[in-house]
């Protein structure tokens, strides 16, 4: 995850919006996803064996949940992060400039790219995940665990993207600047006296 945040600052350094594809393998890893699951697998350890997850039908989960999540977050943070602060670590950015195209006509390859993502976590649950646990002939246990590990994925998913419906986070608007000045029952003295001293 750090070696993805230098990746992430050499573009700046370089002025360069990174390619599509390099972008989305990229930001699997800056934006700390694969940290937020691994705290999921801890948890269930014990009941699903290490390699169900090595498999390609978990890693493929996983992406896929890191790819929903990741450029959801690139949608929702492009308007602060692009027009007001400059930045150009971006999904939304990276299609605009690949396809040489505007905001707009961007968007719904973005979110094309979001659902396709989305579909595919779905088909993997539904299809891939029951012949997985007949492969591996997993138990009882280790079913119960890996449905439930599913499940957290779904939440964080959905999580994420009602955090960013109702954080503040990326409002364009610029903040106003704290009144830190003490109040209440005995704070009037405190505002009789200038918090900088007289520049002369």
């Amino acid at each position: 995850m750090v070696e993805s945040w230098v990746w992430e600052l050499n573009n700046h350094l370089q002025g360069r919006v990174p390619d599509p594809v390099d972008y989305v393998e990229m930001r699997r890893h800056t934006f700390g996803s694969e940290m937020t699951m691994a705290l999921s697998r801890i948890e269930h350890s014990t009941e699903i064996p290490a390699e169900v997850f090595r498999t390609r039908t978990l890693r493929e989960l996983d992406v896929s949940a890191m790819d929903v999540a990741c450029l959801m977050n690139d949608v929702f943070s492009y308007q602060k992060e692009i027009e007001y602060e400059g930045e150009l670590n971006n999904g939304l950015l990276a299609v605009q400039h690949f396809f040489d195209c505007g905001r707009d006509e961007a968007l719904p390859i973005v979110n094309d790219l979001i659902t396709s993502r989305r579909r595919q976590f779905e088909h993997l649950v539904a299809n891939e995940i029951p012949a997985l646990c007949d492969d591996l002939a997993l138990d009882a246990r280790a079913r119960t665990a890996l449905d439930a590990y599913v499940e957290e994925i779904r939440d964080w998913m959905a999580g994420i993207l009602k955090w960013h419906r109702e954080s503040d986070r990326y409002d364009e608007r610029p903040v106003r600047p704290r009144d830190l000045r003490p109040t209440g029952l005995g704070t009037s003295a405190a505002r009789m006296f200038h918090p900088h001293p007289t520049r002369t």
